[in-house]
């Protein structure tokens, strides 16, 4: 390990005991405290530097390498709707060192290897022909996290960077006015809070469980810089935060500190495939607290239909609702993970939320 996973693995053991000692209403449920030991493993294996080849395939990266894969057949039934030779051009070089669970390496080579660049493509062309904010011409993957390395005209692309713009677009072209604030629950290593963050001034606020609370601090202060950057603080009051929060960056907290927000507060809240990961009643509290922050917009992208057996939960899309003064202005499959849904409610849109 080298001093900087050393680090990040301090930080994340501190933010361990926070999250213990805090209400257990937010504390990890079985699926999680199971996943968050692996994670801490790869990065005491592979470090931190390589991320985006371990840690980030537990985070909504897909190693989408067999053409039996259900992403892998939707992505080239788009293909024949809409079709372009581009994906097909991209060029990616010979990848090594990727695991998808502890010290668990996985091979991509020859077909497999193919396969892999052709979805990543496809799925990037997706990214563009949704994207109203051109984020796909001026944003590429950065190099920060060791990411699979394709290469679109010369631009750096990946499956993660085309999902987060697709996954804007959604929420943007709903939108009455560009959220000024945003607060997303669970963020992975802070893929989508990455594009929020360039695409426009917006002050993002990540609330997460260590260690993914801790790698995104790391990566985000990577790639944005430490001076767009909240460091994760133990017990911050809100009346001493409002002020640097409020000057577009980006912050870090654990789900409990949520509370500590007033009502209403964020013009959106979000929560990429999390829900499901979580005991019924923890979940069903996030979505209500998520709801009583926002005072515009929630966006929810979830499996469509999963059972988690660690925690014994059974979730479908209709899992997730909000009473009046909220309604569901936006509803579809996933146009890239098609077992997934996306769903974003508006308070006061009328009606009640399905």
């Amino acid at each position: 390990m080298t001093s900087e996973d050393d680090s990040v693995i301090r930080e994340i053991e501190r933010m361990q005991r926070d999250v213990a000692s805090g209400p257990e209403i937010y504390r990890p449920g079985e699926f999680w405290t199971d996943l968050l030991a692996r994670n801490i493993e790869m990065i005491r294996d592979s470090g931190i530097a390589n991320l985006k080849r371990t840690v980030s395939n537990n985070y909504y990266n897909w190693l989408v390498t067999k053409q039996k894969d259900p992403q892998f057949r939707s992505a080239f039934a788009w293909l024949l709707r809409h079709p372009t030779s581009r994906p097909f051009l991209n060029e990616m070089e010979a990848v090594s060192g990727l695991s998808t669970q502890r010290r668990d390496a996985v091979s991509m080579s020859g077909n497999a290897a193919r396969r892999y660049r052709w979805f990543s493509g496809i799925a990037w062309e997706i990214a563009v022909a949704e994207d109203r904010a051109g984020l796909t011409g001026r944003l590429q993957e950065p190099e920060v996290g060791n990411p699979i390395r394709i290469r679109r005209q010369g631009r750096l692309i990946s499956q993660d960077l085309a999902n987060s713009i697709i996954e804007y677009n959604f929420v943007a072209a709903q939108a009455p006015a560009p959220p000024r604030r945003v607060a997303e629950l669970g963020a992975g290593y802070g893929r989508l809070a990455f594009v929020h963050a360039e695409a426009a001034p917006v002050t993002y606020c990540i609330f997460d469980i260590p260690p993914a609370l801790a790698i995104s601090e790391w990566y985000l202060t990577a790639v944005l810089g430490a001076d767009r950057i909240i460091p994760y603080g133990e017990e911050p009051d809100f009346e001493s935060l409002s002020r640097p929060v409020e000057r577009g960056r980006v912050a870090f907290f654990r789900p409990d500190q949520m509370e500590r927000f007033p009502d209403r507060w964020f013009d959106l809240c979000q929560s990429i495939s999390t829900l499901p990961e979580m005991p019924r009643r923890q979940s069903d509290h996030y979505v209500e607290l998520l709801a009583a922050k926002s005072r515009g917009l929630l966006f929810l992208k979830q499996w469509r239909d999963w059972h988690n057996p660690a925690d014994d939960a059974h979730y479908t899309e209709e899992s997730y609702s909000l009473p009046a003064p909220w309604a569901l202005s936006a509803r579809r499959v996933d146009p890239v993970q098609t077992q997934f849904f996306n769903r974003l409610w508006e308070r006061g849109a009328g009606g009640a939320g399905a």
